[in-house]
């Protein structure tokens, strides 16, 4: 059973593999090849750093409240001295 497993998980990687090099290889025999190149990296620069564009937000909203924090006085009294 677990050679079935394994003989299938094999087979699939391997149907994956050469599917993915069969459609860069059509892509760049059409003729496109430098916007479908592009378009990987950009798939592949998403991959690395899925959550680049919300961790960059993350840290701007991070630093404004630390800004916002030194510039509002911490206590009541405070607010009388300035």
């Amino acid at each position: 059973m677990d050679l079935e497993k394994a003989a299938l998980v094999i087979c699939l990687t391997l149907f994956v593999v050469i599917g993915f090099n069969a459609a860069i290889y059509v892509s760049l025999r059409r003729g496109d090849g430098v916007r479908q190149v592009d378009l990987f990296r950009k798939a592949f620069k998403t991959a690395r750093q899925p959550w680049k564009t919300e961790d960059d937000a993350l840290q701007e909203l991070s630093d404004l409240v630390s800004e916002i924090k030194q510039k509002t006085p911490s206590s009541p009294e405070d607010l009388g001295k300035s």
